[in-house]
């Protein structure tokens, strides 16, 4: 099972340098609203969070469920996300 995860989580941390190197660059040449880099911003941090925990939530889907093991994953990745882009929105 965890051979079919690990390239995924792989593929989810490098959208997520992918997403901070597009968010930087957009925000020097200042091309868009600090709105959308805030979503950029967000979505990238929440990708790289959530791949982190993806990786332990691998190691102890051997005691529990992986059903419950995923809800709780996406369910943090979530609420990080409109928690960032709210406080992003406001600077």
């Amino acid at each position: 099972m965890t051979t079919m995860i690990e390239p995924l989580l792989t593929v989810a941390g490098g959208c997520a340098m992918t997403g901070a190197t597009l968010a930087l660059w957009v925000h020097d040449r200042r091309m868009l609203h600090q709105r959308i880099f805030a979503v950029l911003v967000s979505i990238t941090v929440t990708v790289s969070l959530f791949s982190m925990i993806a990786w332990a939530a691998v190691a102890v889907v051997a005691v529990a469920p992986i059903c419950v093991t995923w809800t709780f994953v996406g369910t943090l990745a979530l609420l990080f996300a409109v928690r960032l882009y709210r406080e992003l929105r406001r600077s």
